[in-house]
């Protein structure tokens, strides 16, 4: 019998089907679900499905961390706008993240791969796999960074922060085995599904003529944005963004930051010691407290204005009844939704201090002290300085001397000084602010009776704002062991997580009173401050303006800040910024003197912080 007859044939394709068989049993079950997914889907909708979740899942995350701005599908806005200005929404630039986005080199890539035959190689779509993680990362990076802080990704700017931030996240968190394998399979499973689509959308066989066409006319429309929007491509509203321009952008962006901070290592703050010439006749206790996440976004929507309305309303009657005057102002801080040290230090030193990079340079040129920051100017005029740190998470005790060094501190009340035993709240976590300000207070008079600066930031209005403590008629009972409260949780709906940022501001500031209203000394001063705008619940619109209160029972020095800018009461009616964090020290200075000094001239006001250029001029007022 030959090797044609019909009984041959019948064999030979008999064992070829088993050895067909027997090789695809041994395929990954992945390849298998993949060839069989291809069978039954025709091979056109397989790749423009495959191409789509590509790009959902660069922007997906995004969306999901932008709970004010995000949207699934573009909110295009079409009442009272000219053809031409849906037409740019639609194709070009959208202010609000959403998933009908595309990246140009993606695009591109696979325009390349489906009409250039000799780049279709299992190492070419390696190279994809490569690239795509990578882009990946860097529109998580562009998105955290823009809606958690409201800037633009500088990685000069953001390496230290991240890297500190991560060493005192590891050094305090309980990273459980069980929480890291999760990361890591998260990771993997991440990688092992850009590799299964990357199939589908570089396939080895030929896409499809109309496939093929319509993937150029995308081609094309990508390199005519990047032609006629150059100077924009890297911004995230662009519908065809570019990470290599991202990139690009991002370095040129690091090089202008490094050169700043290489000055201000070159430079001496123009700053004299007013010590020298200006003297304080009456010395009053002061209180700057710094009131985390307390910003104007109160001002900008309306169910928290009105609910910040009565709640203001309610406050000034309570100061009022005990002979508090109050006087107030928007400024504008220099970080927004995070970074409360950079905010701080800008009013503390008079001086804009707007990243990382500044901020330690500033600590490595003085971390032994020397600037001429408030804290120097009031412990020239015989004040102590004091600081209340609450936070359990604490640093190593070397750290502590150096930041203690650095700003002047004669004593840090840390948290192991509470001696605290009761529940925790929030981030850190900590102690309720309310048994924390009345101990450091408690203690600081107990140890001097001369004139002190006291500072702090409180804690308990710290993102994530939940869970709270109650405020207490007597705060020493809130000193008693306790079952711990329940941890919070980022699967919540944002209409809830709006309530719990609510809640918070209203504990504090109505915390915050009771503390005032229960200080001894009538002459104290107390200086409340808020440090930037709140994460998650805040829109980039909604600007960089926080409020600042001014409150003392000495009625002429509260009303000598509204020539500056300052309105009677908690609110500011009129919510536009007259003022600037790094300008605090300069005024503030400048009415403590006129108030309680020695009548000699008074040293300028400065706006806008001491500038690096040129030393400082004559006395300049915001109009």
């Amino acid at each position: 019998m030959g090797k044609d007859s019909p009984v041959h044939r019948s064999r030979a394709g008999a064992e070829a089907s088993e050895r067909l068989r027997g090789k695809l049993s041994h395929r990954p079950l992945l390849r298998r679900l993949a060839e069989g997914w291809r069978r039954r889907v025709p091979s056109g909708l397989t790749f423009w499905l495959s191409f789509l979740l590509l790009h959902v899942f660069l922007f997906l995350p995004v969306v999901l961390m932008d709970r004010e701005d995000g949207s699934i599908l573009p909110a295009v806005r079409i009442a009272g706008q000219t053809p031409y200005r849906v037409w740019v929404e639609v194709t070009s630039w959208r202010r609000g993240p959403d998933l009908l986005r595309f990246n140009s080199e993606i695009v591109l890539f696979v325009a390349l791969w489906a009409v250039v035959k000799p780049l279709r190689r299992t190492s070419i779509r390696l190279v994809f796999v490569a690239l795509y993680l990578l882009f990946f990362v860097y529109y998580q990076y562009e998105g955290s960074s823009v809606t958690f802080f409201n800037v633009e990704p500088v990685f000069y700017g953001q390496l230290r922060m991240a890297t500190e931030g991560l060493s005192f996240f590891l050094q305090n968190a309980r990273v459980t085995s069980a929480f890291v394998a999760g990361i890591l399979l998260l990771i993997a499973g991440g990688a092992v599904a850009v590799a299964w689509l990357s199939r589908s959308v570089l396939p080895e066989t030929d896409p499809g003529r109309l496939t093929r066409a319509v993937l150029v006319i995308l081609a094309l429309f990508a390199i005519g944005q990047a032609i006629a929007r150059w100077a924009d491509l890297e911004r995230p509203e662009m519908v065809f963004s570019s990470v290599t321009a991202k990139i690009a952008r991002n370095i040129s962006a690091s090089q202008r930051m490094h050169r700043e901070v290489q000055r201000l290592e070159m430079v001496e703050i123009p700053i004299e010691k007013e010590s020298t010439s200006y003297e304080l006749v009456s010395r009053p206790p002061i209180y700057l407290i710094f009131v985390e996440s307390y910003g104007s976004v109160l001002y900008k929507r309306n169910d928290w204005r009105a609910q910040y309305r009565e709640l203001t309303e309610r406050l000034d009657q309570k100061l009022s009844a005990g002979g508090w005057h109050v006087a107030s102002a928007l400024s504008l801080a220099p970080t927004w939704g995070g970074g409360s040290w950079m905010s701080y230090t800008s009013a503390l030193f008079g001086l804009r201090v707007s990243s990382d990079p500044q901020y330690y340079a500033l600590l490595d040129k003085y971390e032994s002290g020397g600037y001429p920051d408030l804290g120097s100017f009031l412990k020239e005029q015989s004040y102590s300085y004091y600081r209340l740190s609450a936070l359990s998470m604490g640093l190593p005790p070397e750290q502590w001397e150096r930041y203690a060094k650095f700003y002047g501190v004669d004593r840090w009340l840390l948290y192991e000084d509470l001696d605290f035993v009761g529940p925790e709240y929030g981030w850190g976590p900590a102690p309720p602010d309310q048994f924390s300000l009345n101990l450091a207070r408690e203690a600081i008079r107990g140890e001097t009776e001369g004139p002190f600066l006291f500072f702090t930031i409180t804690q308990n209005s710290h993102y994530p704002w939940t869970p709270l403590p109650e405020l207490v008629e007597s705060w020493r009972t809130l000193n008693q062991p306790g079952p711990a409260p329940p941890p919070s949780s980022e699967l919540i709906e944002h209409s809830e997580r709006r309530q719990n940022y609510w809640n918070a501001i209203e504990y504090q500031m109505e915390m915050l009173t009771e503390f005032i209203l229960s200080e001894p000394n009538e002459q104290a001063i107390f200086v409340l401050v808020g440090d930037h705008q709140p994460p998650r619940v805040s829109r980039r619109e909604d600007g960089w303006d926080t409020p600042m209160h001014v409150i003392a029972k000495d009625g002429p020095f509260v009303a000598s800040f509204e020539e500056y800018g300052f309105t009677k009461g908690l609110a500011v009616w009129e919510p536009e910024p007259a003022f600037r964090h790094e300008g605090f020290r300069s005024l503030f200075v400048r009415l403590l003197l006129a108030e309680y000094g020695d009548g000699a001239s008074l040293p300028p006001y400065l706006p806008g912080g001491v500038s690096l250029e040129e030393r400082p001029g004559v006395d300049s007022r915001p109009h």
